[in-house]
């Protein structure tokens, strides 16, 4: 199921709650990925976007305490810099667990893309979700 899909059922199934759909797009990491010789030991650039889509009761308080902060998320991939992943598929999943944290969110996106993998292409990526049971 794709995360429009996933929205769309959050709001026709929400009982007086709002749908929020939060969105840190563009995060720059410098990461070591890779499979191959060549890309061990090398940090590259990986750019991160995350989609997190939380329902709940908006208690119409202009104060951060009520709302997802994007922080954690943003604080998450950052603390990744020191690790090593041969794959963008366990990236995106380490990102997954990461999003997922709070309490609130109900599902997340997560785009991860390599932009130096291809000197002919402007970035090679995947995207991954997951919904909380």
């Amino acid at each position: 199921m794709r995360l429009d899909q996933v929205i769309e059922n959050a709001l026709a199934n929400a009982t007086g709650e709002d749908v929020f759909v939060y969105r840190l797009e563009g995060v720059k990491l410098d990461v070591e990925i890779g499979i191959h010789d060549y890309e061990r030991g090398v940090k590259q650039r990986v750019l991160v976007d995350v989609v997190t889509l939380v329902s709940k009761a908006w208690c119409g308080s202009d104060d951060i305490a009520t709302v997802v902060d994007y922080d954690y998320i943003l604080n998450g991939i950052k603390a990744l810099e020191n690790r090593q992943f041969d794959l963008q598929e366990t990236l995106c999943g380490t990102i997954l667990d990461i999003a997922l944290e709070p309490a609130a969110v109900a599902a997340a996106q997560v785009t991860t893309r390599k932009t130096q993998a291809y000197p002919d292409a402007e970035a090679v990526g995947l995207t991954r979700f997951r919904r909380k049971k």
